[in-house]
């Protein structure tokens, strides 16, 4: 979120539980959608988060329902969210180093989000992902530290090429001095343009240090979504290494996703595509599954071919 915030909006532009469970109930009956994510923004500071989970998991056809957090309240929310029914969990941590998690995310506690990660694991919650956005002269240094955790930890480490979103462009010319600061170009600290470190280079620093990373099967990891699946050669890893490269490698012929924006809006692509207003079928055409399900078809219909090299919204807006 931008250091000076967003623009509050009043509570009646934001959908209803009942809302999202209406659209929801269109995808699976309609379309045959059955995998759904939680997102933000923030999902956990929502007022009753725990109960929207527990009225999507009783909709016949919701087959897989996942969360995206920063974990800051994991620790407390893990186990009535498991007990609500959420199936999967990804924490976003881009440095394992308190100091540095603190100046990327201005007001993060890197131990409160640990203590979470134990907490979920023992609410039952398994195989979580750890969302790492890469940044090179942020946590380039850290690759290799993120790549053991899945040494002893039943975790998939996803890093994430930087994705320059909103106000956070890259730039022609180089910051000498880049900073730590808020990740996945939600932010205006632009980082100059050798801030992205592609794929291939992440995987280099890895391999380098920890030896050659083998390929996995996507079809045995759940909630795969983009990613390329890797593990570590060397040792007995119980987890896994992802890599989503949307800037290097975009995946837009195969993205199968759309989002669904806290304001009603369904959006096709993070960076460009198009949108389709659903609140206004929510409540003026009381909310008719077919309306919902052909304003699904028709945003499908606005994916573009390739996505550009720089997103309009910022990704606290929009979600991951």
């Amino acid at each position: 979120m931008p250091a000076d915030g967003v623009p509050w909006l009043p509570k009646s532009e934001i959908l209803t539980f009942e809302e999202i469970a209406q659209v929801v109930r269109a995808a699976t009956q309609i379309h045959g959608i059955g995998r759904f994510k939680l997102t933000g923004g923030e999902p956990t500071v929502r007022n009753g988060l725990v109960d929207l989970v527990a009225m999507l998991k009783r909709i016949d056809g919701v087959e897989d329902l996942s969360l995206t957090t920063n974990g800051q309240r994991l620790a407390e929310m893990a186990r009535p969210l498991r007990a609500a029914g959420l199936d999967r969990l990804t924490v976003s941590i881009d440095s394992l180093d308190p100091d540095k998690f603190r100046r990327i995310t201005r007001t993060g506690d890197l131990a409160a989000v640990l203590t979470g990660l134990d907490r979920a694991e023992a609410a039952g919650f398994s195989s979580i992902k750890i969302n790492c956005v890469t940044m090179r002269g942020v946590n380039d240094g850290e690759l290799v530290d993120f790549a053991r955790l899945t040494l002893r930890r039943k975790v998939t480490v996803r890093f994430i090429e930087y994705m320059p979103l909103g106000e956070a462009a890259l730039l022609e010319q180089a910051d000498e001095n880049p900073r730590p600061g808020p990740s996945a170009g939600c932010d205006g600290q632009n980082r100059g343009d050798d801030v992205l470190l592609p794929e291939w280079k992440a995987r280099e620093i890895i391999e380098r240090e920890l030896g050659p990373l083998l390929p996995v099967d996507r079809q045995s990891e759940a909630g795969v979504g983009p990613a390329s699946v890797w593990r570590l050669g060397r040792g007995r890893p119980l987890g896994r290494i992802g890599f989503i490269s949307a800037m290097s490698a975009p995946f837009c012929a195969t993205c199968n996703r759309l989002r669904l924006t806290a304001d009603g809006l369904l959006r096709s692509c993070l960076f460009d595509g198009g949108e389709i207003d659903v609140k206004s079928i929510l409540r003026s055409d009381n909310g008719r599954l077919e309306a919902l399900a052909h304003a699904m078809a028709e945003c499908v219909r606005l994916k573009p071919g390739v996505h550009s090299a720089h997103g309009g919204k910022q990704m606290s807006r929009i979600g991951g």
